[in-house]
């Protein structure tokens, strides 16, 4: 039914006075509230509303319902859309996050960070097969240059035959870190405890001016996080067991003037439980209190924060002292090595026994690796910057009073002492001062003058 249609059916009804449904004003009002409450189109349903004849709808309830009709729909609309934009809302926040509460998380761009550990010991004390069970991982073994018959010229003129490297990649912080650990030639080779301790402090020395020298570059094009850092961050110092002699109390002292000492007892399946507890007191004894002439204060050792040994396994009342009691092996076990989980597991074995590395009930050595590969990298890191920059402080002031003092001879010693030369020789100061105006004068001669060369060409064109 149409709307004119529908209309002439109401207006047909006009002419009924006498119906008693004329007066009911309630029916027509709850007649025109079920027209105006249909869903789609209300005047389709206006042959589903019961007749009442005689009955003459009222314009301005029309309108009023029709009113009605138009801002239900209006709603409808606005909520429909509202709904729309609060679900493309949903998506960017689930996609990158700007719009939600917190900041959204920066991208970041992969870079280097450079770790470098200086291996020192006396021959035989197994340094190289320290650094290989340290950075050796399952299926790979790493190939370490033994430095023990390594003659120091050579060390001196190619210290990087003796570095081992690695690298691994953080894909969280997107890191990626390049591990290396440089070995050194056995001090004990060496009658002259002095030539051993100065060799190893200029390499120390030479690996800051280095990294001086490329911050203070001209023709630096990279940014210095992208360049190779040769500073040295730790001094793994081994010492033998059973006994610590006065040279390697003497050698960690010196070392640590410049970089901080780790302390290692290797080879500690050669002693008893009660034989390894006892040395490692006296060696954390001794290095707080050297006892050696000329040498009052403790070595300079680093010292780990306690959170971070926590997280390394390594369990004590108080903060662990140093050293680290380890064994290191060559040997490893085969089946842990190619099961379908591959463990880098390396072990001794005895006709009594099987002394296990990473065995913490045998070694300290697991708790070290995950000290140096894992927990305590920052730390490390935050270290060397702060020990660079108190160096760094000192070498600028040092050549800033160099070039003050050579500014002081040039412009005041050095003239001082041509004129007093020149007076005792007799020669007349104003004299002097004549010859050289003369001088200045022939020299201007020989100049070409401005605009001399223009005026020679113009000659020549015309």
């Amino acid at each position: 039914m149409t709307f004119v249609s529908a209309m002439d059916k109401f207006r047909s009804g006009s002419n009924a006075k006498d119906s008693p449904s004329i007066n009911s004003s309630m029916e027509s009002r709850l007649k025109f509230e079920a027209l105006a409450n249909a869903r789609f189109n209300p005047l389709e349903s206006l042959d589903r509303i019961p007749e009442l004849p005689g009955l003459l709808p009222d314009s301005k309830l029309l309108s009023h319902y029709a009113e009605r009709e138009r801002e239900k729909r209006e709603n409808e609309m606005r909520t429909s859309l509202g709904s729309t934009y609060s679900a493309a809302a949903r998506s960017t926040m689930q996609a990158d996050g700007l719009l939600g509460a917190r900041r959204p998380r920066p991208y970041k761009i992969w870079k280097k960070k450079y770790i470098k550990l200086l291996v020192v010991g006396d021959s035989g004390l197994g340094k190289t097969t320290l650094i290989r069970s340290l950075l050796s991982t399952p299926g790979e073994r790493l190939q370490v240059h033994d430095g023990s018959n390594t003659p120091t010229g050579q060390f001196v003129k190619d210290p990087d035959s003796l570095c081992s490297t690695i690298s691994w990649r953080d894909d969280d912080d997107r890191v990626i870190w390049v591990y290396k650990v440089q070995d050194t030639p056995g001090y004990g080779d060496h009658l002259d405890l002095s030539i051993s301790i100065q060799t190893v402090l200029a390499y120390v020395e030479a690996q800051n001016v280095k990294w001086l020298e490329m911050e203070q570059s001209k023709h630096r094009k990279e940014e210095l996080y992208e360049m190779e850092d040769p500073r040295i961050d730790l001094c793994l110092f081994c010492v033998g067991p059973h006994r610590l002699r006065p040279s390697d109390l003497k050698f960690m002292y010196e070392i640590g003037q410049h970089v901080p000492i780790v302390p290692i007892v290797t080879k500690a399946d050669t002693m008893t439980i009660r034989e390894a507890g006892i040395y490692r007191t006296e060696v954390a004894s001794r290095i707080a209190n050297p006892m050696l002439p000329g040498i009052r204060e403790k070595i300079n050792i680093f010292h780990f924060e306690r959170d971070t040994l926590l997280r390394a396994g390594v369990i004590d009342s108080g903060t662990p002292t140093p050293p680290f009691l380890v064994i290191a092996s060559n040997d490893i076990n085969e089946d842990l090595n190619t099961g379908d989980n591959p463990i880098y597991w390396p072990e001794r074995r005895y006709q009594w026994g099987t002394a296990e590395a990473f065995n913490k009930d045998h070694s300290d050595l697991l708790s070290l690796r995950s000290l140096l590969l894992k927990e305590a990298l920052e730390e490390i890191s935050k270290t060397k910057r702060q020990r660079y920059e108190l160096w760094r402080g000192k070498q600028l002031s040092g050549s800033r009073f160099g070039r003050k003092l050579r500014n002081l001879l040039l412009f005041t010693v050095v003239p001082a002492v041509v004129c007093l030369q020149i007076g005792s020789k007799g020669i007349k100061m104003a004299d002097l001062k004549s010859n050289a105006t003369r001088a200045l004068q022939e020299v201007k001669k020989r100049l070409p003058r401005r605009g001399g060369k223009n005026r020679n060409t113009e000659q020549s064109a015309n």
